[in-house]
């Protein structure tokens, strides 16, 4: 089943169950989708999507750190909601333990230890499965040692 089914089957079990921050996160997601394939004049796929959901989630975490630094709980909360309905749709995501060990032997295989080249390796083995700001940490860490 398509990202797309998948998000209109969840906006219609949103609407009957009267979820607002549901609907809210689903017909924003929607209405996303459909502005960027106006603009590249073609249907999306799957994966193009999926960039799409780790866009908003990003945003949706710096908003968050944002609104925690202002003492502002109720737009934590708010965010907080909005974010775990996106992420229903991302693959799974990797824990930091796994990642470390993924990255550790990647790193130990790389002929040239400079994080430039470590991150052009290592990045498409991680898209989707892992945030990378925290591969970026973990190489970053790595290689310094």
């Amino acid at each position: 089943m398509s990202i797309r089914t998948q998000l209109t089957d969840k906006l219609k079990e949103a609407m009957k169950a009267r979820d607002a921050t549901a609907l809210d996160s689903l017909r924003y997601l929607l209405s996303l989708v459909k502005n960027v394939e106006i603009d590249v004049k073609r249907e999306l796929s799957d994966d193009e999507i999926i960039s799409l959901l780790q866009k908003e989630v990003k945003r949706r975490r710096e908003a968050i750190e944002q609104f925690k630094r202002a003492g502002r709980q109720d737009l934590v909360d708010h965010e907080e909601s909005q974010m775990s309905v996106l992420m229903q749709f991302l693959p799974k995501q990797m824990s930091q333990e796994e990642v470390e060990t993924e990255v550790k032997a990647l790193v130990d295989a790389l002929p040239a230890k400079d994080m430039s080249t470590a991150m052009r390796e290592i990045m498409p083995k991680f898209k989707g499965r892992a945030d990378g700001k925290m591969v970026s940490d973990i190489v970053k860490s790595l290689l310094s040692a």
